[in-house]
Formats: structure tokens, C-alpha cells, sequence
């Protein structure tokens, strides 16, 4: 049955069983669903919604995934081919749809992911991949059926969605992996800013039914408004399963950017939950919060400087085969005029409905 086959549904029967699977990180594109045909893995996925709310610039202003409003679209489609043996594995991932025309630079290859690597010990998880790889920064990757809500928080918005570069694995336990990469930039296919960054990256399981995953980057990138300096940023994140019924993750990260004799810095935190009543329905919540009082990732003209904003989401999830249809609500209020609505922009409503299919 598919409970059998989405990741977090494995983990509730899992424990509803007794079983001490492990909890799988859902910062990564890393489905278990798909087709196995001796060292190779093929799945697809397809992610269609149509989006309500203000239709001012036909999108939702400040947001990449699911963005378009008053039209049906898809916000991505993909194809997942992985190969995988002793000694070497590689992955491509192209994709298409609203969220890569939104996320990706004009000339850009369309690919979520594509990596090539070896193993460095033979007798060990120690691993080397090249290419465009997977980003670790919060619990939301661009694979929206592996996460509690249908649409990402703010925060997973203004982090890197991909990584340029190279990655070292180490998996020495199964409570343990870490990771080092040198990469591009802060999401660059192609380096902008001279030098390469350093990101760092450590997961822990004290139980099956927790994970606690903990991210740092270290590099030279612009602001959104184009000064070049040395960026800090701390992001952290904790997944748990609880009994059957409820799964929660929470994430906060703080940047610090230097740019010539001053220093700026934003913040966010956020919490979700998710009520399990059955197989098949399932209703989950979010509370979140962003500040960046110096706009150095959020793009902001409206005249107010800064961009302070908190949201309210509530989802309705149902299952079918292989299927997930889902209904959202997001209430944003900013402490400036923010949004483009009647009024002085301060909050603004957002409604999205989807369905997702997988294989």
C-alpha cells in the first residue's frame, strides 16, 4: 500500500508497529518511491496547483514555489535518474515548471540535481560528489509531498534551494553523518562573486524518531543590493515523530553579512505540525516569523526599509495511491506595506489548492 512508500508514512507505521526506523531528513529530494532496475532508480513526480490571492503582479510577491495566482500550473515536474554501485552512484534530476522558471538564472541548466561521485574507502561511508547538489539548509526541499505543508516558509525561500560544487559524506554511525562542502556560492550554478564558500553540515538521530540536523556557510556573496562582503549564516533544524498521530519540525537560522565597515544581519524562526486521523487525512498548521532589517536576502521597493514579516498556514492533506490533493490558507502581516493589497498592504491572504503524483 502506499503508506508503504512515502517516508513519513513509513515512519508512523513503523512505530505503530514497534519497528525502529529511522527518520528521514526532509531537506533532501530523496524519495523511495520509483522503479528499481538492478543498479539504476527511476521515479517522477508531478506537483500541479492553482494559487488565489491578490493577482496585483500574478504572483505571490516574495515567494518561488507554487507563486503563480488565479491559474492552474505546475510548479514542477521531475524526473529522478539515480545509478548506484559499490565503488560509484550519480544522480540527474530535470525539472520543469513555475519554480524553476522562478528559481533559476536565464542560461541556467534546468536541473534540480545532477552529481556524479565515487567512493573514497572501500570499508567505509566516505563519499565524494560533484555537481549541482542538494541544499541542507532548512527542513523543506523543493519535493513538497515529503513535507508537513503543502507550500515552503519563508524561511526555506531566502536559503539556498541547490548548492554548485563538490560534497565529502562521511556516515560513520547510524546516529551520525556529516558533511563538508566547497561550493559556487549561495545558490550558483555559475560563480558571481570571486572565491569559493564553505558549508558545513551534521545530522544526528539520539532516537529513530528524531532527527537534529545543523548547517553553516561561510563565504563572499551580494545583498540584494549588490555589496559584496564575507557572509556568516547558522541554521538549525529538528524533525520528531510522535506516537502515530503527530509529526513536528522546527527550524531558525541567523546571517550575518559584512559589507565594507558595517555588519547586517536577519533572522527567522518557524514552527509546523501535522495531525494524523487516518490512512488517509491528515491537517497540519505553521506559525513563522522573518526579519531582515537591512534587505540582504529580501528584495524590498516599497519605499519602508526592512522586511518584517509574520504568517499563519493551515492545510488539509488528502492521500490516495500514489496521490496527494491538498488545500492551503497562508495570512501574512508585515510591519510595513509589504503587500500589494487594498489598504496599506499590511496583510495580505493566500490560498493555494494542489495535486501531486508520484511513482
Amino acid at each position: 500500500m502506499y503508506m508503504m512508500k512515502t517516508k513519513f508514512a513509513a515512519l508512523a507505521l513503523a512505530a505503530s508497529l514497534g519497528a525502529t526506523a529511522q527518520i528521514a531528513n526532509p531537506g533532501f529530494a530523496d524519495s523511495t518511491t520509483g522503479v528499481q532496475i538492478d543498479k539504476v532508480h527511476l521515479s517522477g513526480y508531478l506537483d500541479t496547483y492553482i494559487g488565489f490571492g491578490p493577482r496585483t503582479a500574478g504572483s505571490m510577491p516574495y515567494m518561488v514555489s507554487s507563486a503563480r495566482i488565479g491559474e492552474v500550473n505546475v510548479n514542477l515536474a521531475a524526473l529522478d535518474l539515480r545509478y548506484q554501485s559499490d565503488r560509484v552512484r550519480a544522480r540527474v534530476m530535470p525539472g520543469w515548471g513555475t519554480y524553476m522558471d522562478a528559481n533559476y538564472a536565464p542560461g541556467d541548466p534546468r536541473l534540480v540535481e545532477a552529481s556524479a561521485g565515487f567512493r573514497l574507502k572501500t570499508r567505509r561511508e566516505v563519499w565524494l560528489d560533484a555537481g549541482i547538489l542538494g541544499s541542507p539548509f532548512t527542513n523543506e526541499s523543493a519535493i513538497s509531498k515529503d513535507h508537513l505543508m503543502y507550500t515552503r516558509s519563508l524561511a526555506a525561500e531566502y536559503v539556498p534551494y541547490y548548492l554548485s560544487g563538490i560534497k565529502l559524506s562521511y556516515l560513520p554511525s547510524a546516529r551520525w553523518n556529516c558533511y563538508a562542502y566547497l561550493v559556487n556560492g549561495w545558490q550558483q550554478v555559475r560563480d558571481q562573486v570571486r572565491g569559493p564558500a564553505l558549508v558545513l553540515q551534521s545530522e544526528f538521530r539520539p532516537q529513530s524518531n528524531v532527527l537534529v540536523n545543523g548547517n553553516l556557510y561561510l563565504g563572499r556573496e551580494a545583498t540584494t543590493s549588490g555589496q559584496v562582503g564575507l557572509r556568516a549564516f547558522a541554521d538549525v533544524y529538528v524533525v520528531r515523530q510522535i506516537g502515530t498521530r503527530w509529526r513536528t519540525t522546527a527550524d531558525a537560522y541567523v546571517g550575518r553579512q559584512q559589507t565594507g565597515n558595517e555588519a547586517h544581519w536577519w533572522a527567522q524562526a518557524n514552527l509546523i505540525a501535522e495531525r494524523r486521523f487516518n490512512e488517509s487525512w491528515r491537517a497540519s498548521g505553521r506559525l513563522e516569523y522573518l526579519h531582515d532589517p537591512q534587505n540582504v536576502v529580501v528584495a524590498y521597493d516599497r519605499g519602508y526599509p526592512g522586511f518584517r514579516t509574520a504568517a499563519t498556514s493551515l492545510g488539509l492533506s488528502r492521500y490516495l495511491d500514489h496521490g496527494l490533493l491538498r488545500l492551503e490558507s497562508r495570512l501574512f502581516y508585515s510591519a510595513n506595506d509589504s503587500y500589494p493589497t487594498r489598504g496599506l498592504g499590511k496583510l495580505a491572504g493566500w490560498g493555494v489548492a494542489s495535486y501531486t503524483v508520484w511513482f
